[in-house]
């Protein structure tokens, strides 16, 4: 009987590979995007999603009740830190050069930070707390009330079982 090399079956699964990838192109043709119709949606999209989001940030944000401590009160209020941090977020660049941005921007908003403070951002309590009522805000105006998600975004439910001691 002879034997089988694992390179043979490597060529032997390569060779399948290119005939399935062949057969799907083939089935599945690459659809051609019209780019002025995706960038008119696209610019709506935005424009209709940034006019919500205003009123969405207030409400969020004045729902929250905190008792600060003495200490240095923060530059921005909690209704602008949390739209720094949506901003940022949304414009995809690293914190330095979002608020190397914002100085561009600062003439028309009056927000001037440094990079730390939009580092801050992220470990920000009460910034976490706005943007997960806002969270709640959007999905209960979309009609949804328990969604199907996980915390993680992966999609994948976990059980965490407690057993007794006993039954260990």
């Amino acid at each position: 009987m002879p034997s089988v090399s694992d390179k043979d079956i490597r060529i032997k699964l390569e060779g399948i590979d290119r005939i399935i990838a062949k057969r799907y192109k083939l089935e599945h043709p690459k659809k051609e995007r019209d780019w002025r119709m995706y960038e008119q949606q696209f610019s709506h999209r935005i424009k209709t999603a940034m006019r919500k989001l205003d009123p969405f940030v207030k409400e969020a944000v004045s729902i929250i009740h905190i008792h600060h401590d003495p200490g240095h009160p923060y530059d921005l209020t909690l209704e602008d830190r949390a739209k720094l941090l949506l901003i940022k977020q949304l414009v995809g660049e690293f914190n330095r050069m979002s608020s190397n941005m914002l100085v561009i921007f600062s003439m028309f908003s009056g927000i001037d930070v440094s990079y730390k403070s939009v580092e801050r951002l992220y470990s920000d309590q009460e910034v976490i707390l706005a943007i997960h009522n806002l969270h709640i805000l959007i999905l209960k105006s979309k009609g949804i009330n328990s969604p199907d998600a996980t915390c993680d975004g992966t999609g994948y439910s976990f059980t965490i079982f407690v057993h007794d001691k006993e039954e260990l």
